[in-house]
């Protein structure tokens, strides 16, 4: 794995594991400039260079500007998203590329006391869980729809034996993005649920972030695989 740090100042680590997987189409499914910056890294492991289409939504699912870069063979496009001069109103965006690249997200509060990774798995998919609904915390999910037809989500909360604690239906726009905290998806209390999975008739991006009470811990996690 990789471990991310800081030297002096507040404390905080992250990580993400290596992998050999490589895609022709990235998702960064989560832009945040509000009290936080996103740190954002697409790296071609070919040794020829490459041309990169940056393509930026908001988050009702309008397309904004896109934008070219250019990779060198073993090189990154790598930055904050100030930093990259994404669209303000930027809230997803994706990378098309003609050679596979791999890449991952850094999420930090602004205060710098915590710091989580995003590395986007398998890509978009109709079915997954999310496997930990933080106790001692908050639990945030972002769907968002790599399609340009609306996605209905379907959510069922589940306790640690297996029983459904509630159930709800999401409705995701066209290339939209939704995001809150669990607990303000379900109209239902999920008090009892420690885990949520989830079936679309699109296919979805589906991510979570998992904060302490205390501000000292924040990971971030894919969905995990499931069966539609």
């Amino acid at each position: 794995m990789e471990l991310f740090g800081n030297i002096g100042g507040s404390d905080h680590l992250e990580g993400i594991l290596l992998t050999d997987k490589t895609a022709s189409t990235l998702y960064y499914p989560h832009v945040d400039n509000n009290g936080w910056w996103t740190g954002i890294v697409a790296y071609n492991p070919s040794a020829s260079a490459c041309t990169i289409t940056i393509t930026p939504y908001s988050a009702q699912g309008i397309p904004l500007a896109p934008s070219n870069q250019s990779i060198p063979g073993k090189g990154k496009y790598v930055g904050t998203v100030s930093e990259l001069n994404l669209p303000a109103d930027t809230a997803w965006f994706k990378i098309d590329s003609p050679q596979p690249l791999s890449g991952f997200e850094l999420f930090s509060a602004v205060s710098e006391n915590q710091l989580a990774a995003y590395a986007g798995g398998s890509g978009p998919a109709k079915a997954g869980v999310f496997a930990k609904v933080e106790k001692n915390g908050w639990t945030g999910i972002a769907f968002v729809n790599t399609e340009a037809d609306a996605a209905s989500v379907t959510l069922t909360a589940y306790a640690d034996d297996g029983n459904a604690v509630a159930a709800q239906v999401l409705p995701v726009g066209g290339y939209a993005k939704v995001v809150n905290l669990a607990e303000a998806i379900f109209s239902q209390d999920i008090g009892e649920a420690t885990y949520i999975a989830y079936s679309s008739d699109r296919n979805v991006m589906g991510f979570q972030l998992n904060g302490a009470s205390d501000g000292m811990m924040l990971d971030g996690l894919p969905a995990l695989g499931g069966t539609n």
